[in-house]
């Protein structure tokens, strides 16, 4: 059996290994510090992509709201622009209208003809019953399937042609419901020309009124 070896011989060989693993261990924790940088940098490099991708998707969205916000401003604004076109012609047309029918009436008050109507005839009151023999005429025309409660009154003012062709046609009193008022006004230019009164004549002006239920 052989003798251990002295004591500052194996001090020695295990100073020797301690010295030999030093290398190994720096490796080992330098190796865990670039795996910890490198996993932070690619931590950091996801947030920042996910930020960048969040403020372009709300940029986006930003710019998606102004371009809505401005075609429907430009859209409003050609609605305006439309109905103020509509408005004007409408205006003119009905001056027309009016000067036509002007010109029209004056026409036969001065012929003297046995069919034209002076302001005699003009001033003439219709017979009792002729307002209500209109509105029977007109209301087949009227084309209506609501249900308006309470049974309201429209008034309407007809102008006319000493024929009984329907020149125009407003409303005066609007019975609440625009439904029915328009319905109304529509039959009236359906209808195109009334008849005449018991007189032979057809007043220049009538007023009539219509409700939903007679």
């Amino acid at each position: 059996m052989s003798a251990p070896p002295p004591s500052g011989e194996a001090s020695s060989r295990d100073a020797d290994i301690a010295v030999q693993r030093q290398p190994d261990v720096q490796r080992q924790r330098e190796a865990a510090q670039r795996l910890a940088t490198e996993r932070a940098q690619r931590e950091r490099a996801t947030r920042e992509q996910a930020e960048r991708e969040r403020q372009a998707r709300e940029q986006a969205a930003r710019a998606a709201q102004e371009k809505a916000a401005r075609e429907r401003l430009a859209q409003q604004q050609a609605a305006r622009e439309r109905a103020e076109r509509e408005r004007q012609q409408q205006a003119l047309l009905e001056a027309e209208r009016q000067r036509n029918l002007e010109r029209i009436l004056g026409q036969a008050g001065a012929s003297g003809a046995p069919t034209a109507r002076g302001s005699a005839e003009r001033d003439a009151a219709p017979s009792a019953s002729y307002a209500g023999r209109l509105v029977a005429h007109i209301r087949p025309h009227i084309v209506f399937t609501d249900t308006v409660p309470g049974n309201p009154r429209a008034e309407v003012e007809v102008r006319t042609l000493p024929d009984g062709t329907i020149v125009s046609s407003r409303l005066l009193t609007s019975s609440g419901h625009r439904a029915w008022d328009e319905a109304v006004l529509r039959a009236i230019e359906r209808t195109a020309r009334l008849p005449r009164d018991e007189n032979g004549r057809v007043p220049p002006t009538l007023i009539l009124g219509f409700r939903p239920q007679e």
